[in-house]
């Protein structure tokens, strides 16, 4: 083919997808969302002028981390099967019956998270000597404390999820994006108000997760359909809601275990390593946020609408052009990202208790954990494609399979190269992850829900 007419047709191609419904949804999306991201960064910056590098942002991070794999665990696995089976009640059931099905799964996920959490808090001196086995009784302590003070935040954020879901099958997209900024904001107003006060930044936290909570009911009640007729019953989508969500939690254990794992390894390289690959895990983790997050959150109710109305080949020539578009979009910005890394530490954390010296290893870091924005955004778009075809199984596997390949390149460049190494293990694992996931979303024969 001519090179003429190989770039009018890539052109075609990039116009078709550009004015595409998904691709405009994404970007207003993400447009917004950079607005929370930039908040964020802005409450990363009090945070850090305010506490530093040290054994006190240490227990707090592991604490959040801790507390945050249950919930992760059965929420993030209960979020993607609620928006599928939700946009299916919806199409083949109605809006009565839909409402009648959230009622029920949010009810379900509150009691399995209290299980759970009981569960999790009688392991909780195990789960520390393992994740923090290189710091002391005293820290160790310091962190279980914590633990016990996010609970409120733990069952908040796992409410938080499902009500996002609710607002992603019903694509009110752009209300939703701005509902976040509630947390760093009352976040940034305590700890600016008052200081290194490590019980004051949890409760900052927690209350700026229940003002999230408010919003999200508050958007949910205004779209739910009020009728005075008795919905049409749907167990089967209960079940069906159940079963996958069960079928998806070894996969949601295995991504929830990613930051255990890389806490972990950093845990045995010195004082201030957790807290340093923190800081340099913001910039990076709010532009894989910013733009997976727009990825995930409006392709999954398209893609189960079009695949409930049986649209499997436009969905699968939509996928692969997408994303062979996001990889384009991911290196360019991620390249971008690298050359303005330095300055970019200096102006954000280079403050206070935040030295020079530290500027110059988050930077290292930070530039490190850049280059997995590519893997992600494909990993992304690949994952919802699948859990869009109710593949739950193959979702689950390749899940399984990576994060602990992961976690084994994170730990031989990790003896080899330092926190430095366990930076770039994470980017390498996401570009093998998103590999897999982009194969098993081309598989030819879906596998059943169940």
């Amino acid at each position: 083919m001519p090179l003429r007419a190989l770039r009018a047709r890539a052109a075609s191609v990039l116009q078709r997808v550009a004015r595409h419904p998904v691709m405009r949804a994404a970007a207003g999306f993400a447009a917004l969302t950079s607005v929370v991201k930039a908040v964020a960064f802005l409450k990363e910056a009090v945070v850090a002028s305010a506490f530093g590098v040290g054994s006190s942002m240490d227990s707090y991070l592991m604490a959040l981390v801790v507390i945050g794999l249950p919930c992760g665990l059965l929420a993030n696995a209960a979020q993607t099967v609620f928006v599928r089976e939700y946009v299916r009640m919806v199409e083949v059931n109605g809006e009565l019956a839909a409402s009648r099905f959230l009622r029920a799964a949010m009810l379900g996920v509150l009691l399995a998270l209290t299980a759970l959490l009981i569960a999790w808090v009688a392991l909780l001196p195990a789960i520390l000597s393992v994740v923090g086995h290189g710091l002391t009784p005293g820290q160790r302590s310091l962190v279980s404390a914590n633990v016990y003070r996010l609970i409120p935040y733990y069952y908040l954020n796992s409410i938080n999820l499902l009500g996002y879901g609710v607002l992603q099958s019903r694509r009110a997209f752009l209300r939703a994006a701005l509902i976040p900024i509630a947390t760093p904001v009352f976040t940034m107003a305590v700890v600016a108000a008052l200081g290194a006060d490590l019980d004051m930044l949890i409760g900052a936290l927690t209350l700026g997760t229940s003002a999230e909570t408010a919003l999200i009911f508050a958007l949910m009640t205004k779209s739910q359909v009020r009728s005075t007729e008795r919905p049409p019953q749907a167990v089967h989508r209960l079940s069906e809601f159940a079963w996958g969500t069960l079928i998806l939690v070894p996969g949601t254990l295995s991504a929830g275990l990613s930051p255990v794992i890389e806490q972990t390894i950093a845990s045995g390289l010195g004082q201030g390593t957790i807290s340093a690959l923190g800081y340099a895990a913001k910039f990076p983790a709010t532009l894989n946020t910013l733009l997976t997050t727009a990825v995930g959150v409006t392709i999954l109710p398209y893609f189960s609408q079009w695949l409930s109305r049986g649209y499997d080949e436009r969905c699968r020539r939509f996928f692969i052009r997408y994303a062979a578009i996001l990889v384009l979009l991911g290196t360019a910005i991620a390249a971008a990202a690298v050359f303005a890394s330095e300055p970019f530490v200096r102006v954000a954390f280079q403050r206070g208790e935040f030295s020079a010296q530290n500027a110059l290893v988050v930077t290292a870091l930070q530039r490190a954990y850049l280059w997995q924005l590519p893997g992600t955004l494909v990993g992304a778009v690949a994952t919802r494609f699948l859990a869009a075809q109710g593949r739950y199984r193959a979702l689950t596997i390749g899940t399984v399979l990576m994060v602990p390949l992961t976690g084994l390149l994170q730990w031989g460049l990790s003896a080899a190269e330092g926190a430095w190494g366990l930076a770039f293990g994470a980017s390498t694992g996401a570009a093998l992850s998103a590999i897999v996931f982009f194969w098993l979303a081309l598989r030819p024969a879906p596998e059943p829900a169940r």
